[in-house]
């Protein structure tokens, strides 16, 4: 091979080498924001995926998580990959798949019975908000562990649709996953100052916070139903509750520009 072979050849190999770690990193979206990134990873794993690639300068890993859980009413873990190319792969793993499937089923099937479509989007979420509390008890066991396993069921939406006992987590998971089989849409709130979670949802523009868990009392009272933490203002849910409102206003943007 004539020297100007071997630099031809040397090139070409170049190329090819830079074209594998390049094409990763042009072809995968640029992601600004957890909220962008969170969005990402839940279209891919409702498309039957279980991960996005995508390239950042920096971002909050614990922020696409609770961006995520926010949209999201499947209990999972996430687990990130950063590349060399400069890309950062997140990857979901749902907790007990095939029980969690099963409880989507199950919502869908209490959805059809409980609303319908002559109900104002009010009377929906009141609707689901009282047929959650009336067929979930509070897990009081749970609760009082010292270290309780978070991703056990009482802290998902199967623990409180097909247990039906949960913890707050339980709750608000599955009151979001109720919503949205019936066409609505809640996030999740989660708060760390409270050790606690709730829901969240837009009507007419404005944001009302929805608590199931406070709704249902303990012990349980069998049908009774409380209506003191249904659809409260941001204002009014304040004089008990904390969270990140600043966080949560921009997950509920998100969802409002994508429908």
């Amino acid at each position: 091979m004539t020297r100007f072979g071997k630099l031809l050849a040397g090139a070409a190999l170049f190329c090819g080498i830079a074209g594998t770690l390049l094409y990763p990193r042009l072809s995968a979206p640029r992601v600004q924001s957890p909220f962008e990134a969170a969005a990402l990873l839940e279209q891919a794993v409702r498309d039957g995926g279980e991960s996005v690639t995508f390239r950042t300068e920096e971002i909050d890993l614990d922020a696409v998580y609770s961006a995520l859980e926010a949209r999201y009413p499947y209990a999972f873990a996430l687990h990130a990959t950063t590349r060399p190319n400069q890309t950062i792969e997140l990857r979901v793993e749902l907790s007990r798949p095939a029980r969690q499937e099963q409880a989507w089923s199950y919502a869908r099937a209490l959805a059809a019975e409980t609303v319908d479509s002559g109900m104002s989007e009010e009377q929906k979420l009141r609707a689901l908000h009282d047929a959650l509390v009336r067929l979930c008890q509070y897990d009081t066991d749970t609760a009082g562990k010292a270290a309780p396993d978070g991703a056990a069921a009482p802290f998902a939406a199967d623990g409180a649709l097909l247990d039906h006992k949960a913890v707050c987590a339980g709750y608000g998971r599955a009151y979001g996953m109720l919503c949205e089989a019936a066409g609505l849409r809640a996030v999740y709130v989660a708060s760390e100052e409270m050790n606690h979670g709730w829901n969240a949802v837009r009507l007419d523009g404005e944001t009302y916070f929805i608590d199931c868990t406070f709704d249902d009392p303990v012990p349980d009272r069998g049908e009774y139903v409380s209506d003191q933490y249904f659809l409260l203002t941001a204002e009014e849910l304040s004089n008990t509750h904390q969270w990140d409102r600043a966080f949560y206003e921009q997950v509920l943007d998100g969802l409002e520009k994508e429908n």
